[in-house]
Formats: C-alpha cells, structure tokens, sequence
C-alpha cells in the first residue's frame, strides 16, 4: 500500500457484516490504521463504532449477545415489519460517542432521505440516530424521522460509500459484502426475506463497477454468499472468514 493516509469503505449486508469485523481484526493485529471511514446500513455502524474504539471482536461480543434482540422490535405492519429500539444499552456500547462531529476519526454515514429524495453523507448529528437510519432497510424496517428528513438505508443508493473520500488524500479500500458473482445454488421455497434478498442485489449491483474501478483496494469473498443477511447464529464463522480474506490480500501487498 502507498503512503497516503487509508480510508475505508463499509458495504452494507445486515448479520455478513461480521464479515467486516474479521477484516477489521487483521488490521488491528497488523498495525494497520484506519484515517477516516465511510459506512452504509450495518457498514455505517461498524464504521462509527470502530472510529469510536470499539474494538473489532468487541463489536462482535456484542452483536453475538443476547441483549442484540431487544433492538429489534415487531412493528406491527405501521411503515414496516420491524422497528429499531431507541435509549437501549447495547447501543451505548456500541456506540458510545453521542455526536459524529465528536468521533476522532472522519465519518461518513449514508441514508436517504424520501421526502427530497436526496442521498446523504453524514459527517455531524445524532450517532446512534443516524446509524439506525442508514440500517433501516425499507420495507423490512420502519424509516427512521430525523430533523425535517425521513431516513432509509443509504446503501440502496451506494452501497460502499467511497464517493466521500479524495483519491489524491486517500488510499481507498472497499470492503464488499456483495460480491458481484452470485454463486449458483437451489433455492427450494421463496420465502420473504430471499425475495427481498434478489430485489437488493439488482439495486446494490448497478454501482459496483464505480466502486470497483474508484478503488484502490477492493475487497470481498465468494464465500459470502454462504451467510444469511437475516440471521445472528453464524456470526463467529463470517468473522474468520473475513480475517482469512484480509490475510490472503493485504499480507502479500
């Protein structure tokens, strides 16, 4: 890698995002320092939490822990299936620094807003408020009302952020959760989530080739397609996962 300062860049994909954590962990080993980050749905919250000091395997204690439900709460079909919790402790801990302008490292959180129908790039606000926003993945999660806006998850509309960062300031890794060639497999019944699954990858495919060709360091694995969006239990596997594929890249640069 070259001399200029690293930013990276965090795709969204829900419980894959261990995936990011994995990486994450090689570059703390590695001495690696991150300069500034960029984050859409769970890709904005491991960017703001890790931009915090949240350690990466201290994330994932904490998105393997039991208290990771009470976020989640049924919302009786008002906006959306599911609602995200506000004022619980599990956020705190990972999210402990209240104001983005206040994290010591350059942030960027993506949401958009349906009412003026404008992608946004958060640098300052509420950080937990605005996390939840880039995750609230409509019509799974309820949008998210923020000042005079009305947010949804930001990785419809770029799903690795790295349009913030300068080329000439930054090397630019990309970190995506997925991965452009979809592996064959046999889906037996369609049930909710995998048809909301096929309509995000049609969404989330149309910007790949401006992250892959703006990049300096993209990265992603095949083996991501093994791992549901939608479930916790597989965590710890897609942590390794990301750590091995961190190893392989990076290692040989």
């Amino acid at each position: 890698m070259s001399d200029k300062k690293l930013a990276l860049a965090l795709g969204g994909g829900a419980a894959k995002g261990a995936f990011h954590l994995g990486v994450l962990d090689f570059f703390e080993e590695s001495k690696i320092t991150i300069d500034a980050y960029s984050g859409s749905s769970i890709g904005a919250i491991i960017a703001a939490s890790h931009a915090s000091g949240v350690k990466a395997k201290e994330q994932l204690q904490i998105f393997s822990s039991k208290d990771i439900k009470k976020l989640l709460k049924f919302n009786y079909f008002r906006n959306g299936l599911i609602r995200i919790a506000e004022n619980q402790k599990i956020l705190d801990d990972l999210l402990p620094i209240k104001r983005l302008e206040d994290i010591p490292k350059e942030i960027y959180l993506t949401a958009y807003d349906l009412r003026k129908k404008e992608l946004h790039y958060f640098t300052e606000g509420d950080t937990q408020k605005l996390c939840m926003a880039s995750s609230a993945l409509i019509p799974l999660f309820r949008p998210i009302s923020y000042k005079d806006m009305y947010l949804i998850d930001g990785g419809l509309f770029d799903s690795v952020p790295i349009k913030p960062f300068d080329k000439n300031s930054y090397e630019i890794i990309a970190i995506d959760l997925f991965p452009k060639k979809i592996k064959d497999e046999k889906i037996r019944r369609v049930t909710l989530f995998k048809s909301l699954q096929r309509k995000l990858f049609v969404q989330l495919h149309e910007n790949h080739n401006f992250t892959i060709l703006n990049t300096n360091q993209y990265l992603t694995s095949l083996e991501i397609w093994d791992y549901s969006m939608f479930t916790f239990k597989e965590l710890e596997e897609c942590f390794k996962l990301g750590y091995k594929e961190a190893k392989r890249h990076f290692s040989s640069l």
